[in-house]
């Protein structure tokens, strides 16, 4: 006893030796580090200023050694950047610092220091400041390495005394006259940091021992005192301990029942949050205390141990200082005189909050368990460790058939019999392997159980082992989920995915992926194929006059009469609108040339009733028999198109069977060809821009109404440029225009915007042109809202082009689709007018500012004085509608001078001025290494 008071008396003055021990070691530790930081700001400034005198000393001699030095001495500040910038990782490879920090000058025994101080500094504002001071010099740093690698090159080349080294040299002054301030700064806040930490790590010396010294004398002095109390109350505490353990092993009461004065140990008052005897009166304390709803049960039990000697143990809520509840339970034992009167009464009081909480959670749980596991959507089946089942969910009852109370105690394995998806094979019985302690859970798919009227119900098996607290297997838990209709729906999209949706055989996509691993089978052991294409003939005919239901009966009734031909082996898809394609696996030429020619009279003799009315359609049909080897999905797919193409140009109703020495199909594969240049050409960005002017011919234009033409020139592989004449026809027929007008649109308004941003008067009017298909195009006007919008051009220097054939084809849609545009300020042009046969039919439907009259008369006016009359109707007639006219193929002063005495308004061709290119076509031609320009033929629209 006397050697732990000593020990408590001690304690804390060792406690005071050990931090003033810490405090002092910590200060000459931080001392040291700044000391260190500031010699190390000392040594990379001097470093610094002697890399500036080397390098400024290299400029005037060109010497190595100069040079040399200049590097020596900038690899000191370079180094403590490297060690600087590993210490900011969050995981830093000390040896680059330790190597980084010798090298810019600091001692082996600092750099421990240095980088813990450094790691500090982000919580210190004293260090802060210094790093970022230490931070601001790096971008000088490097900057005075990258104009001494300047200037070595500069020298190197005979340049020592250039202008450029001059500039090079001024730059270095600069650099050193900024450097100055921050490493004064630098030095500053460490010498500033050393200070304030010093006086601050002195005051926690001389504050912590003070401050300790007093705690540890006011607790010897407490210790003292209450050791003095508790021997004045240890004969009585240890009698009271005695009687109230005797009850519990909680807090304890002693009521004297005589006086009727209740004592309550510290820990009651504790729980219930009074002072201590705060209730002295046991009549009081129920009444206070307890619950009101229990106040009637501890009196009862009360007095039913005080009267008939009863065990006094009752559980009741007793409410604790500032309203909370707390469960408690009670036990005591009376004192009774010689006439067996109860005199004292001693006992503990037990918190059992804890437990009442784990009960009634326990209950809430079941329920939700119980609940839970009757209303979820999958069979739960529970069972002991033999697998009998002792407890089943309604949803178990109802995929069973039988209730609940007909499978308890059943073997699982003879309620539930499971197959493999393969065949009747019983499936691994995975619930006898969890209760054998094989696995703790398992999940199987893929198999399914038999209904009662023998259907297959698919299902999904989780077992999980249930354990005790010696985590021994006493049972598991089983859900079945119903996967029936899930595989169904499954198995309808994967059909789908594979299907075409209207006629019920394969998709296009289906079709390639079974023909890619037929030539990929072929390629290792040669077997023959044909590959067919059939593209309908008279489809459009009666799509368009019965409408698209007849044109999708006469699609499945073709593609059900295509099936029935074919073998299984065969394969069948629909390739697009009215395109069909049919592989003959293992068919030779000769075989496949025959069927072939059977399939295309069966389709032609198939009359299509609808409505009353017969129609017959014929079938243009494309042979392809790979060669040995030919793996190539694209290029079989090709020859087969290329030869339906052909058979359809030739007269339709006919089979061709594709041959490399016919020169039709080597023209469909060129043009082909083009479509696959053309689609690299778009995806690569190898179009660019030129410009041709147009200008005004009347006095009554200002000479300032500027207006140019927008052209488009493609870019080969080469570097040369390639004429719209010679990629624009194939574009047109296999539907990339809408792709290349969206990017002359996106690329026109760029430049659009960068010269109106440069010189806003320079151009007044852009001429952009259309295709037909554009035009045709419900989203194209969308699209050139977007592009207004992203680059903010004025859209009324806009005037788009569609040639006269374009608008009327697509009449309709090019009415509205110029009606829409004039209402966002755009203005449009006729392209080509007079070539077409109902140009003064449609023109007064056709809202349009400009009429370009067709390039075939303009070059012949002098010479033909039909062309000069149509030219002079053309322009009559555009005035009377109150249109401008432009006349193209200007290509001279003489053709200008005879437009001018007719009265048209502008003029355009190479009387007036070559294309040029168009800002950043110039870029575009150097990017895909153009070697020269080759002057544009005067074409039509594009292809002008």
């Amino acid at each position: 006893m006397e050697g732990r008071r000593t020990a408590a008396l001690l304690l804390p003055f060792a406690f005071v030796v050990i931090i003033l021990i810490f405090l002092t070691a910590l200060s000459l530790g931080v001392q040291s580090n700044l000391r260190a930081y500031i010699g190390g700001e000392s040594s990379w400034a001097k470093a610094e200023k002697d890399a500036v005198l080397a390098l400024n000393a290299y400029a005037s001699s060109g010497s190595e050694q100069d040079f040399r030095r200049f590097l020596d001495k900038l690899s000191v500040p370079l180094g403590v950047r490297i060690a600087r910038l590993e210490m900011n990782k969050a995981t830093p490879d000390h040896e680059i610092v330790k190597r980084g920090l010798m090298a810019g000058g600091a001692a082996e025994q600092d750099i421990g220091g240095i980088r813990r101080l450094y790691g500090a500094s982000k919580y210190l504002p004293l260090m802060r400041r210094g790093i970022e001071y230490w931070e601001q010099s790096d971008g000088y740093i490097l900057q005075l390495r990258d104009i001494g690698d300047q200037l070595r090159s500069l020298v190197l080349t005979g340049q020592r005394d250039s202008p450029a080294t001059r500039s090079l040299l001024v730059r270095v002054r600069a650099i050193d006259e900024a450097l100055g301030p921050i490493e004064d700064g630098f030095s500053r806040s460490f010498v500033h940091a050393f200070r304030r930490t010093t006086v601050a790590l002195i005051s926690m010396l001389v504050f912590s021992a003070l401050m300790l010294l007093a705690a540890c004398a006011m607790f010897v002095h407490r210790s003292l005192a209450r050791g003095n109390q508790l021997q004045a109350k240890l004969i009585k505490s240890e009698e009271r301990l005695s009687l109230g353990f005797r009850g519990s092993n909680a807090g304890l009461w002693d009521w004297d029942i005589v006086q009727d004065r209740i004592y309550y140990s510290d820990w009651i008052s504790e729980l219930l949050g009074y002072e201590r005897n705060a209730l002295t009166r046991a009549s009081d304390a129920i009444a206070e205390f307890v619950h009101p709803e229990d106040v009637e049960q501890v009196r009862n039990a009360l007095r039913g141990h005080l009267k008939e000697n009863h065990v006094f143990d009752v559980e009741f809520r007793v409410k604790a200082f500032g309203g909370s509840l707390i469960w408690c339970k009670t036990r005591g034992q009376a004192i009774r005189d010689k006439r067996g009167y109860a005199t004292r009464m001693v006992g503990s009081l037990l918190d059992i909050t804890d437990r009442k909480h784990a009960e009634a959670d326990a209950h809430v749980e079941h329920e939700l368990a119980q609940v839970t596991l009757a209303s979820i959507a999958e069979a739960v089946i529970r069972t002991d460790d033999a697998g009998r089942i002792t407890y089943c969910n309604r949803v178990a009852e109802r995929m069973f058939r039988r209730v609940s109370a007909d499978m308890l105690m059943l073997p699982f394995s003879e309620i539930c019999r499971t197959f493999n998806q393969d065949g009747d094979a019983p499936a691994p019985d995975a619930l006898e392997r969890v209760l054998r302690s094989e696995r703790s859970a398992e999940t199987t798919t893929d198999i399914y159980l038999r209904g009662p009227a023998n259907e297959k119900i698919w299902v999904e098996r989780s077992v999980a082992a249930m354990h005790d607290a010696q985590a021994r297997v006493i049972g598991s838990v089983i859900v079945l989920r119903d996967v029936t209709e899930k595989r169904k729906h499954a198995a309808q999209l994967s059909y789908k995915a594979t299907h075409d949706e209207l006629t019920g055989i394969l998709n296009r996509g289906e079709f390639e992926r079974r023909l890619s691993t037929l030539l990929d089978q072929s390629a290792s052991a040669y077997s023959e194929h044909a590959v067919l294409f059939l593209d309908l003939d008279q489809f459009k005919i009666v799509n368009d006059t019965c409408g698209h239901a007849a044109g999708d009966d006469l699609l499945r009734s073709i593609s059900a009469t295509l099936m029935r031909g074919l073998r299984s082996a065969d394969i069948l898809g629909r390739l697009g609108g009215d395109e069909f394609g049919i592989v003959l696996t293992h068919c030779a030429s000769t075989q496949a040339l025959r069927i072939a020619e059977e399939i295309r009279r069966t389709i032609a003799e198939l009359g299509f009733v609808w409505a009353n009315r017969t129609f017959f359609t014929g079938v243009s049909v494309g042979l392809f028999t790979p060669p040995p080897g030919m793996r190539s999905l694209k290029d079989v797919m090709k020859a087969a198109d290329i030869a339906c193409y052909i058979a359809k140009e030739s007269g339709k109703n006919q089979v061709q069977v594709f041959s490399r020495d016919d020169e039709a199909l080597c023209a469909r594969h060129n043009e082909m060809e083009w479509v696959e240049r053309l689609k690299s050409a778009i995806r690569r960005d190898q179009f660019c821009l030129y410009t041709q002017k147009v200008v005004a011919l009347g006095e009554a234009r200002p000479a300032s109404d500027k207006h140019v033409e927008i052209l488009l020139r493609m870019l080969d592989d080469d570097g040369q440029l390639i004429e719209p004449v010679a990629f624009i026809p194939s574009a047109e027929r296999f539907g990339l225009m809408p792709e290349i007008d969206r990017w002359v649109i996106k690329n026109a308004f760029s430049a659009l915007a960068e010269v109106m941003a440069a010189d806003p008067g320079s151009i007044h009017t852009w001429a952009i042109n259309l295709s037909g298909a554009s035009i045709g195009d419900d989203r194209f006007l969308a699209y050139i809202i977007e592009q207004q919008q992203m680059f903010g051009v004025p859209l009324s220097s806009v005037v788009f082009e569609i040639t006269e054939t374009a608008a009327i084809t697509n009449f309709t849609k090019a009415a509205a689709l110029i009606s829409r545009l004039h209402e966002l300020d755009c203005r449009f042009a006729l392209d080509d007018f007079g070539a077409g046969m109902s140009s003064f039919t449609y023109l007064k439907h056709l809202s349009v500012d400009f009429l370009k009259i067709d390039g075939s008369f303009v070059k012949e006016i002098l010479d033909n004085p039909s062309d000069k009359a149509i030219v002079e109707s053309i322009n009559q007639i555009g005035h009377a509608l109150g249109k401008m006219t432009i006349a193209e193929f200007a290509e001279s002063d003489e053709i200008v001078a005879c437009l001018k005495s007719l009265g048209v308004d502008y003029a355009q061709g190479y009387a007036i001025g070559h294309p040029e290119p168009l800002l950043g076509a110039r870029a575009a031609q150097q990017r895909h290494g153009v070697t020269r320009s080759i002057a544009p033929a005067p074409l039509a629209t594009w292809v002008r």
